[in-house]
């Protein structure tokens, strides 16, 4: 009786589903076409919701960007006076984060597995494995990524991405 509880979708959203800032992911993953579950799950790995989570590398905030990568982003996006503190703050995480991730979706031509190891390892490493390893953009062997904690951590955002869908995609207009 306990599991059947436990494994309920009203206890699993509240206790390890949960969904804050779904406005501000709602917004900025629509303006940049990401899924929505898909960053929810990002973030429940990155830094489990925590808006002032830092790294031991140094990344910032919900999406846990780097400042650097940060800069970059912003440039991109035409921000003026980006500050690093800026990642503390929720929507600017969360808008840097969501158009980096529709940045890594196209660059990796919509392949999710792809994509997570190069917002995890970086996209530099990811194209390197690509080349080393003869791996195309049809890629899709989570059990083949050369390192550890980059292949269990695209294991468990693309689970988690599952789960969010799941319990949230009836509760959503669009979805």
């Amino acid at each position: 009786m306990g599991w059947k509880i436990w494994t309920s979708d009203e206890v699993q959203m509240r206790f390890v589903y949960m969904w804050p800032y779904q406005g501000e992911i709602l917004e900025y993953s629509g303006k940049n076409k990401i899924d929505p579950f898909l960053v929810a799950a990002v973030i429940k790995n990155e830094s489990n919701f925590d808006r002032k989570a830092v790294s031991k590398v140094g990344a910032i905030g919900l999406m846990q960007i780097m400042p650097d990568t940060g800069a970059w982003i912003a440039e991109q996006m035409g921000i003026k006076n980006f500050d690093p503190q800026d990642l503390y703050r929720t929507d600017a995480n969360i808008r840097l984060g969501c158009w980096y991730l529709g940045e890594l979706e196209y660059e990796f031509q919509r392949n999710w597995v792809l994509m997570m190891i190069a917002y995890n390892a970086g996209r530099g490493n990811t194209k390197a494995w690509m080349q080393e390893n003869n791996w195309g953009y049809d890629f899709n062997r989570i059990e083949d990524i050369p390192y550890s904690d980059t292949r269990e951590y695209v294991r468990k955002v693309l689970y988690d991405r599952d789960e969010y869908y799941k319990l949230y995609k009836n509760r959503l207009k669009k979805y």
